[in-house]
């Protein structure tokens, strides 16, 4: 189920972009395995690989928001030194045809 905002739920808006970014974040290496399976169970969040202490992951989500938000959230865990978004993209939703 996508993960929509407080306004847009309150507005009743769908959501206008489908928000990825890429994010290298750096842990202690005694933290690394830790730090990734919390990752792992993050929403909207895909670990892609680990090299020593570097972990790269991305972030999907409705807005930039949200994304700024994961980010905080992983910077924040024991054990992580530093989170950095790469890259970022908004794509406008596909429609289908009915």
């Amino acid at each position: 189920m996508p993960v929509r905002t407080r306004r847009a739920f309150l507005s009743g808006a769908p959501a206008q972009f489908h928000h990825i970014s890429s994010a290298v974040v750096i842990a202690l290496p005694a933290r690394r395995d830790a730090v990734v399976q919390s990752l792992a169970v993050m929403p909207g969040v895909e670990v892609h690989a680990t090299e020593g202490s570097r972990i790269v992951v991305t972030i999907e989500g409705p807005t930039s928001g949200f994304l700024g938000e994961a980010l905080i959230s992983i910077s924040l865990m024991e054990g992580v030194i530093s989170a950095n978004m790469v890259f970022e993209q908004a794509l406008v939703p596909e429609v289908k045809a009915t």
